[in-house]
């Protein structure tokens, strides 16, 4: 009896032990890595590689799978952009996303979590970084256009530049056509501003553009496009210049309201010649106060949205041969006061260079101050100086 007691109580033993170990193969009792927490992979995230340069701005982010939690699994997306504003948050069930809203041009990095039914989650992976570099484009609507005037009773003259002509076909240089460039809106204070820093009394005066001289309404304020010039074979144009918040000033106009050169004291040349002509077409202008064939030595600017007075614009065409290079060293040469065409609506656009480099054209110190009252304008705290290491 004794050893037959024994023998069931063995036989107990081990059955109590199998069952324990069958208990223990069930799901419910695995680690976390089956059925608790969801786990990634230790390098979960394929796409976009850590370190990458991409030119889409709509990239399709692509990781691994995560493996166990409860139920179906989630994932959250975060992209951190250069600034918080580009910083994006996405759920989805799929372990790939595509952009649907392209990213601009900087810095990122990008992370993954994974979610089960429970609310357990993974924590973020490691994050990649990635960088957009892509090309900018401005896309303007399409208007029916009315006619600009194909007749005019104004007299123009050409006058000797310096130095060499460009180098580069004239609508297609990144410098004279600012078309090239393109500009979009931006948000920034429809107001004159009041900076600091250094003035130059003999910068243009935007004034002038308006006879009298006067200071109109600012319906819309822009920033205007970099240009990469190692990008194809005239060079390309990237995202908005973020130097100054506008770069390019709407003013206001009626349709057919004269417009003049911006005045500016010295002469470039004698019989009281102001400026010239480095580019016009239809509808927009590009002057250079100086007497050499390129904006990099002074003061130059660009006027968009602008019927060019047809005699001005003809004489201009007559030194540019069939393939956009210039056919002589004279170009046509302008006075205060002349008038260089009419506004095409509205509005006309004005932007001004100092050595190339795209100013702030509501700088009431440097561009408005000796026709209009600066007081009216708002105060920013940043030196906008204008005239340095201009050739005398």
């Amino acid at each position: 009896m004794i050893k037959s007691g024994a023998s069931m109580l063995g036989v107990g033993f081990v059955l109590l032990v199998f069952g324990w170990w069958v208990i223990v193969q069930l799901p419910e009792h695995q680690p976390d890595a089956m059925t608790g927490t969801p786990v990634f992979d230790p390098t979960p995230l394929l796409t976009p590689a850590n370190g990458a340069t991409l030119t889409d701005p709509s990239p399709t982010f692509d990781w691994f799978e995560a493996s166990g939690g409860t139920g179906s699994l989630t994932y959250t997306l975060v992209i951190t952009g250069p600034t918080g504003s580009q910083t994006q948050s996405v759920t989805t069930i799929s372990s790939t996303h595509s952009v649907t809203t392209p990213l601009v041009n900087g810095a990122y990095s990008w992370s993954v979590q994974a979610t089960d039914s429970t609310g357990a989650d993974s924590g973020f992976v490691a994050p990649y970084n990635f960088t957009v570099a892509a090309m900018y484009y401005t896309y303007l609507p399409v208007l029916e256009k009315p006619a600009c005037p194909v007749s005019s009773a104004n007299s123009y003259q050409l006058i000797p530049f310096s130095g060499s002509p460009t180098d580069r076909p004239d609508s297609q240089h990144g410098d004279l056509n600012l078309a090239l460039r393109g500009y979009s809106i931006t948000n920034a204070a429809k107001q004159l501003v009041n900076y600091s820093g250094g003035t130059d009394s003999n910068a243009p005066r935007l004034a002038g553009l308006f006879s009298p001289n006067s200071f109109t309404a600012i319906p819309t304020v822009y920033r205007v496009n970099g240009w990469d010039w190692g990008c194809g074979s005239q060079g390309c144009a990237t995202g908005p210049i973020t130097d100054w918040d506008v770069t390019l000033l709407g003013l206001a106009t009626n349709k057919g309201q004269p417009i003049n050169i911006p005045e500016r004291g010295p002469e470039i040349y004698g019989g009281g010649y102001r400026a010239i002509v480095l580019y016009a077409a239809e509808r927009r202008i590009t002057l250079a106060y100086t007497r050499e064939d390129t904006v990099a030595n002074g003061y130059s600017v660009h006027i968009e949205n602008v019927c060019v007075d047809p005699n001005l614009l003809a004489l201009y065409q007559s030194q540019v041969g069939a393939g956009g290079f210039r056919v002589s060293n004279q170009l046509p040469g302008l006075r205060n006061d002349q008038p260089i065409g009419t506004a095409f609506g509205g509005e006309i656009q004005v932007a001004v260079r100092d050595r190339g480099a795209f100013m702030d054209p509501r700088s009431c110190k440097d561009w408005w101050a000796k026709d209009v009252a600066c007081s009216q304008g708002i105060t920013i705290d940043k030196e906008h100086p204008t005239g340095v290491g201009h050739k005398k």
